[in-house]
Parts: structure tokens; sequence; C-alpha cells
């Protein structure tokens, strides 16, 4: 019956066959311009998080190197600030509180950030071991007479100690240092919060771009409560609920940062030679047996700096390994992995130190040969009867050294495996992702024709397929926007970013215009109040007040100092007026941007439902020709035999591939392909990095096996002048005095 009808009936179904040809072209056109805009928004984001994610980095930085200062000027680490007044309080015992920006630019060290931005923990506890607190905790090594053992030497505070007392430099701090590395963990130290727990000489939070968790505070987890002790950096976010970054500085981090080990090495060089002195004036009153523990001495020193190589070296390849593996994490996660990120830096930095370390070392094993052919010298020359061929030289051992070095090659090409290996699983998930999107698009097809070969609405799938990708544009857009702000996810709270900068900013212009506008009475006052402290601190008796006093009187002398240099205040007060207004521009920049991406998602929102509707709506009927046509739709009477109804399983297909009416799930069928694209993209973008780290560790061991051999070693007994012992200590403790040599 349907094959008899009339030519007029089909002329016009042949021209709806050209028109929807027509359409086909346009929709294909608009789908290749959509992936065009889509790959430059991904490019721009990229971009975006990276930098946001440096600039955190930065602040943290910044900070890092505002300590770093003050402890080699004040010879200690800064106590927290407890009541964020920027001023450290060492009177509270808290280890953990904020980092005391106005105490750090007093002391010459600007941290970058204002008071209260940033949490501090720092090391005060574990047997007295406070980092804060400056004492005579180092004293240059004294050998004793058998060559076996070495100590540090008595000073006249002490029983029967000769050596003078109260010597404070840097190296006492970095005494501190090693008991911390060496001491067992124990409730109260402040800690990493990992599993086994670690102790850390100090650590520096960042909240990152809002409070996650949303209990009030910008600080997620344990960095937010008075608890000593901090997340660990490499902890990822959980459910959008954690963001923050964290700093870690461990012991010997520190320790290279501040160059421990060669200013040590140094002191204790000219203390070989003060002990060298010694030997040989015994040895001018007969005590020639005395005299040859001096060559036991130097090669005592010899295997001391190797030891300290082996160390050094262990603890670069260590960092090598902890900053490829920050790297990986924050590659992964297009930046957005801030802690990561940040903590890849210092690990980077301190890998870098390490190289350097090892050459001070080759440099001092060196002189320890050399101290060693000098005090031959002296004693072939002192007795005639001792036959210098007998005398023996030191020897450097590095064993320990290479073997180190030969671990941290193997740990870089399974760390580089372990990569390669993540690399195929992503590529495999991506691929079954995509297999999974494909199918549910099929899907999607073959419910809109209910088993016919075209509907009149195939249009309308392309049309959805469309408003999903630019909901997914504008929605990225709209968070990269907020971050950069500074705002939580609402939008709606001041945590950071360009308005954390501007508040910053503009509460220390108005710190340094008060000083400019007050300095001759402020002057005045700190000068009255210095004065009136140095009464109070000779005529205290109890320890801890007089501390507190101290560190008062330290604060006001060095704001008393930038006062009394009106030059360098207006340069203080010029560039942070500089940067505050920097920090303007770009959050009004940013805000005219959030508004127009907010707009902008608000429009592909409705987009999205609109096309998710019209394709649902328009399936819940379709009637069909002979020839599988649709001739029409959504038959409300006189439905004839072979009508087929559609709608339910357009509308389940629909809800399979996008997870949602309202608009596309992140991690839906359809949107998770994109998602898993980006990780592996980042994946193989570290994969050089890991070779980089494979041949660096390779070129450290070749540079320990290759290493250039210590000078010959060449006692002749020809003639050499012993140096008095007391002008030998002279020396040491000059050197001593100065914290070494540089």
């Amino acid at each position: 019956m349907q094959m008899s009808r009339t030519p007029s009936v089909l002329l016009p179904q042949a021209h709806g066959r050209l028109r929807g040809f027509g359409l086909l072209q346009v929709l294909l056109l608009i789908a290749v311009l959509a992936g065009l805009a889509v790959m430059g928004y991904l490019q721009w984001r990229e971009r975006s998080a990276v930098d946001s994610s440096r600039q955190e980095q930065r602040s943290l930085a910044q900070a890092d190197r505002a300590i770093a200062t003050f402890a080699t000027v004040m010879r200690r680490l800064p106590c927290p600030d407890t009541d964020r007044d920027g001023l450290e309080d060492c009177a509270d015992t808290a280890q953990k509180g904020w980092l005391p920006s106005i105490t750090l630019s007093l002391a010459g060290a600007d941290s970058g950030v204002d008071v209260g931005q940033l949490r501090y923990l720092v090391q005060r506890g574990g047997g007295g071991n406070d980092l804060t607190v400056l004492d005579d905790a180092w004293r240059p090594l004294e050998y004793d007479t058998t060559g076996k053992a070495f100590h540090m030497r008595a000073t006249t505070a002490m029983t029967d100690g000769t050596y003078k007392a109260g010597i404070l430099t840097l190296p006492d701090l970095c005494q501190r240092l090693d008991v911390g590395r060496t001491a067992t963990y124990a409730t109260g130290m402040a800690e990493v919060r990992s599993v086994p727990a670690r102790t850390v000489a100090y650590a520096l939070v960042h909240p990152g771009a809002g409070d996650a968790d949303g209990d009030g505070s910008l600080f997620d987890g344990v960095n937010a409560s008075p608890d000593s002790a901090v997340e660990d950096p490499s902890r990822q976010p959980l459910l959008a609920q954690y963001n923050d970054i964290v700093l870690e500085r461990s012991f010997p981090s520190l320790q290279v940062a501040l160059h421990c080990a060669p200013l040590i090495d140094s002191i204790n060089t000219v203390a070989l030679g003060h002990d060298v002195a010694l030997q040989v004036d015994d040895l001018r009153k007969d005590n020639i047996e005395a005299a040859k523990q001096a060559i036991i001495f130097a090669a005592l020193g010899a295997a001391l700096t190797a030891a300290d190589t082996t160390v050094t070296v262990l603890g670069g390849i260590s960092d090598a390994g902890n900053a490829a593996v920050d790297w990986a994490i924050c590659a992964a996660s297009l930046g957005l992995a801030v802690n990561a990120c940040a903590a890849g830096t210092f690990h980077t930095s301190a890998a870098v130190a390490a190289g350097a370390m090892m050459y001070l070392n080759f440099a001092s094993v060196a002189a320890n040969v050399t101290a060693a052919v000098m005090a031959g010298n002296a004693l072939a020359l002192a007795d005639s009867s001792v036959d210098a061929s007998t005398l023996t030289c030191p020897v450097n051992d590095m064993s320990q050294a290479i073997a180190a070095a030969a671990k941290g090659v193997t740990d870089a090409k399974t760390d580089r495996d372990a990569l390669k290996t993540q690399i195929t699983n992503k590529q495999n998930e991506l691929a079954n992702a995509n297999s999974a999107r494909n199918t549910a698009i099929d899907t999607l097809w073959a419910k809109v024709r209910g088993g016919k070969s075209s509907t009149a609405i195939d249009g309308r799938i392309a049309t959805v397929l469309n408003a999903a990708n630019n909901w997914e544009t504008n929605w990225s857009a709209v968070q990269a926007s907020l971050a950069l702000i500074g705002n939580d996810v609402t939008g709606q709270s001041d945590y950071g970013g360009y308005k954390g900068e501007l508040k910053s900013w503009t509460e220390q212009a108005n710190t340094y215009a008060y000083m400019l506008a007050h300095r001759t009475d402020m002057v005045t006052q700190l000068q009255s109040e210095i004065a009136a402290l140095d009464v109070q601190i000779a005529a205290e008796t109890d320890p801890t007040a007089k501390a507190a006093l101290q560190k008062e009187r330290l604060e006001k002398t060095s704001q008393l100092t930038l006062l009394n240099d009106p030059v360098k205040l207006q340069e203080q007060y010029d560039d942070a007026v500089t940067k505050r207004d920097q920090a303007q521009a770009n959050l009004t920049a940013e805000q005219q941007t959030l508004t127009q991406a907010q707009a902008n998602l608000s429009t592909a929102q409705t987009d999205y439902q609109s096309a998710f509707g019209n394709l649902r709506n328009a399936g819940r009927y379709a009637l069909y020709d002979g020839d599988g046509h649709v001739v029409g739709t959504a038959c409300t009477g006189g439905c004839r035999t072979g009508d087929v109804f559609t709608g339910s399983g357009i509308r389940d297909a629909l809800l399979d591939l996008f997870g949602s009416s309202t608009a596309p799930r992140l991690d839906s069928k359809y949107l998770k392909p994109v998602e898993l694209q980006k990780a592996l993209k980042a994946l193989q973008d570290q994969l050089p990095n890991a070779e980089k780290r494979v041949t660096d560790a390779q070129d450290l061991y070749d540079q320990l096996v290759n290493r250039p051999d210590p000078p010959p070693c060449n006692i002749t007994g020809k003639g050499v002048t012993p140096m008095p012992p007391q002008v030998a200590e002279d020396i040491l403790i000059q050197v001593d005095e100065k914290g070494g040599t540089r």
C-alpha cells in the first residue's frame, strides 16, 4: 500500500535530503572550529595553572631564603609568631605559628610575605635541641694522642678546659642541625605527618587557593592545628578538600644551604694545624713519639672528609630522586599539584649544592695531605734519626661514596622505568575510556534512530556534543580565573592570589609610610627604649626572661637601623607601592576576565540543557515510512503499526554519555578521555627529565670514580720552622670567631 504513493509525495522528501546534506557540512565546519577553540583554550589553561603554581612557589622560595639569611646573620632560626603581629615570640614555647615577617625584615631579610600569610614550624624539641637558641654548641675538633678518636675542645667554662669560651658563630647552629639529623624521633618534636613520621628543621605552609576543607581556616588538615606538625609535602588533594603547599627543610638540606660542611672543615683544618704545631713543639722538647702522631692526625682528617663526602653524595642522590618524583607529580597535574611543584624546586637546589660540596671536600682532602707532609717534615727535621721514607701518608677512601653514587644510578633507572610504565598504563586507560566513549556515542545514535538508517533529528546529536565541549571549556576558564583572583570555589571569600598580594603590599606600604612620616620621633623613642632594655638585661637573672628581653632589644635595634637609613627606607616604601599597584591592576583585569567567563559559562550551560532537552524530547515517538525515513514525530493519537517509541532509550543513552541533564560531568564517559589525555601528555613531558636524572646520576658516579688523586706525599725532612703553639692557637681562635674561612 505504501509503494503506491504518488511522486508528488516523494519530491519534497528528496528536496529535504538535499537540505540535510548542506546542514551536515555546516555542522562539520562548526565541529572543526570548536575543536580548534578547545585546543587553544587547553593550552592557555595549562599556562595559567603553571603560572599560578610558580607564583606560589616564589612566595615560599623567598620566605625560605629570608630564613636562611636570618640564620646566617643571627646564627639561629627565628621563633614562630604566635600572636600574628609579625614579630617572633621566643618566650612562647610553641613550635608552630606564623612566619615572623617583620622580625625577618628588621634583621635585613625580606620574606616577601606579610603578617599571618604563611604558617611556620620550627624544631624546638628533641632533648633540648632548640634551633631558635644560640649557645656554644660547637668547638673545633681536638685530636687525642692515640690518633684513634677526636672530640670538640673543652672551653674555659668547662672543667679542665683551656679553649676560649663563648664563641657564637654559624657552626654552632650547624652542630644543632647535626644533632637533630641523628636524633631518634620522639613525641613533641616538630615533624612532617607522614608514615613513618619524620622530623624537620623547619617547614613553611602556603594556604594555596583557599579553604579547601571548608572549616573556616585558610589552612587544611593538620596545618591548621596548633600541633607541632605539618602535612607531608607530597600529600595530594582528596575530593578537593586539601590544597595547601608545604615546604619542608630537613636537617641535611639546611646544612647544605648554610654551607655547614665547608665552614666547619675550614676551621677544623686550622685546628689540625694547631695540633700539629703542638706536636712539633712537644717534639722540640724531646717528645718525638707525640710528633709522629701528627701524621696520623692528618690521616684522620682525610678519613673524616671522606666520610663527609659520602654523606653529601648520599644526600644529593636522595634529593635528586625526590626532585624527580616531585616534578613528575607536578607535571602530571599540569602544575596544579602545587605541593609537589614547590618541593621539586628545593630538592633540585639541594642536589646541585651537593655536587659543589663534593668538590670542596676533595680540596679539603688535598689540604690534609699537605698538612701530613708538613708534620712529617717537621718530625724529620727535629729528629735526625727518623727515616722520612718510613713515615705513612693518609689514604682517602671513597668506596662508600662510590657505592652510594652507583645506587643513585640504579634508582634513577628504576624510577625512569616506572614512569614509562605509568605512561603505558595511562595510554591503556585512555584507550579504554575512548572505547567506552565511542560505544556510548554509538548507542546514542542507535537509540535516536530506533533501529532505522536515519532520522530527521540526527543533527541534534552533534549539537548536544558541541554544547558539552563548550561547557567544559568555559567551566575550566571560570576555575582558572577564581584561582588567580584568590577566591574559593564559590567565588565569595578572599584567600590569596591577587587579592592576597594586594592586601599584603597595601599593609606593607602603609607600615613604611608611617615610618617615613614619624622617623625622627621613632628614632628618639627607640633609642630610649633600647637604653631601658639594657638596664633590665643587666639586672635580670632569670635566663628565660633575659632571653626575651634580648630578643626585644634585637628587634628594636634592627628597626632603628632601618630608620637611620632613610634612603633604604624610602626604597622599601617605593618597592611596596609599586608591587601594591601592580597587584591592584592584576586583580582588576582578572575580575573582568572572571565576569566574562562566568557569563560564558552560564550561556554554555543553558545551551547544553537546551540541546539535551531538544534531543531527548524530539525522540519520544517517531513515525517512519517504508524506507525507514522519519515522516513525523510525537504521534499523540492515531499511531499506526510500525511507529517506534524512542524517548526513554534516548534519555538513558544521554545520561550514560554525559552523566547529567543539568551539566556534563567531568568524569562522564564523554569528558573523561579529555582529562586522561591531559594527564598522559604531562607524564610524557616528564620523561626527558627522568632520562636526564639517569644521565646526571651516571655523571656523578663517573666523577667519583675518576676523581683526581690527592697531591703526592713527599716527606723529605728538609727544613721547616715550627710555629709557636700560642701563635697557632691565636690564629685558630680568629678563624673560629669569623665562623670559618670563605
